[in-house]
């Protein structure tokens, strides 16, 4: 078992973890209000606040964003804004730097990192640890489950220390959390056995593209980015609607597309059907696809929510299995120096 396994293997109990550690977490933040709320942070970090914005933003009074740490400015900012920088590791200096320029301009900070006394730490106002344990692997798995679920639980207190949740209703989303936390295992198991049966397909993937339904946008964007990072050969993410319109004809034989269906798009199945002719390497992820062998067909929790902590799982599980068939260890990055060497991480 490599470490992108293990930690894959870990995820449910730290989501548990933080759950349990949450009421005390947001404690010294619940009180303050504010009119606009900004989550940035790079690659995996962003991919967790885009995922969760929908969440974030149905549940907060407040404008919710989400930008990389390039797009901040100073225009952005005022009296009543509150930048949250994510940053797992805790030591990007993109992120650093967006939040040092939000303090410069009035705002409140925040950070989010998996770590003891990191760099994002010292440029905030309130830290919001994400209790997720040591990552080691350069691509981290673990890590984006439990920031999503941290940026959630933020959402959640927040809104019902201002009343927008009632309590019945907060007790309502936890146990929503937990019944997909609970469910992440089988659907673990479910992935493993149908990669089992792909395997060799799989291994002789060129080039890839990850499609998601608008509520699975995050996950499609971070799917790409673990694959090429772990299979070190391109990939990219989209959103189905931004799919359809122009990407579609990049597709040829040389083509592996991964679908995640959670059910809200009718046109899946008819997206699959037409790139057929042009690809045999597609596989459809969802509840209700059809079992032809490629798909998978995996008992994802029914709550479009909250079905983000197991969709993922199958197109990690790749990135975990299938490297190590082509003498790569996905768990280490192709330079173990390149941030040293970029100055973008402080060692």
């Amino acid at each position: 078992m490599n470490l992108i396994e293990q930690y894959l293997q870990e995820t449910p109990a730290k989501m548990g973890e933080i759950i349990e550690k949450s009421e005390d977490l947001f404690s010294g933040i619940r009180g303050e209000s504010f009119d606009r709320i900004i989550v940035t942070g790079s690659g995996t970090s962003f991919h967790a606040a885009q995922q969760t914005l929908r969440y974030m933003q149905g549940l907060l009074s407040a404008e919710v964003m989400a930008f990389y740490p390039f797009m901040i400015t100073e225009r952005l900012f005022g009296n009543r804004t509150l930048l949250i920088g994510l940053s797992q590791g805790g030591s990007s200096i993109s992120t650093y730097n967006a939040m040092k320029l939000a303090r410069e301009n009035g705002a409140i900070t925040a950070s989010m990192s998996g770590t003891d006394n990191a760099l994002v730490d010292e440029a905030a106002d309130h830290t919001f640890k994400i209790h997720c344990g040591e990552e080691k692997a350069g691509a981290k798995t673990k890590g984006y489950y439990c920031t999503k679920l941290n940026l959630m639980l933020f959402a959640l207190y927040m809104s019902r220390s201002h009343g927008r949740v009632l309590p019945a209703e907060f007790d309502g989303h936890i146990g929503r959390v937990v019944k997909a936390k609970d469910r992440y295992m089988t659907v673990y198991r479910q992935s493993e056995e149908w990669l089992e049966k792909n395997r060799e397909n799989l291994l002789n993937t060129k080039e890839m593209r990850v499609i998601g339904t608008a509520d699975l946008y995050g996950d499609a964007l971070e799917g790409a980015l673990k694959l090429l990072e772990t299979m070190r050969a391109p990939a990219t993410g989209y959103e189905f609607e931004e799919f359809i319109h122009g990407i579609y004809n990049a597709v040829d034989e040389k083509s592996t597309l991964f679908i995640m269906d959670s059910g809200v798009e009718e046109r899946v199945t008819k997206l699959a059907k037409v790139l057929s002719a042009w690809t045999e390497n597609i596989y459809v992820i969802g509840r209700n696809v059809e079992d032809n062998g490629k798909n998978l067909r995996a008992d994802f929790v029914e709550d479009n929510d909250f079905h983000t902590f197991n969709f993922l799982i199958p197109i990690q599980l790749i990135c975990a299995k299938i490297p190590p068939l082509m003498d790569i260890d996905p768990s280490v990055p192709k330079d173990t120096r390149f941030h040293t060497k970029l100055g973008s991480k402080r060692t």
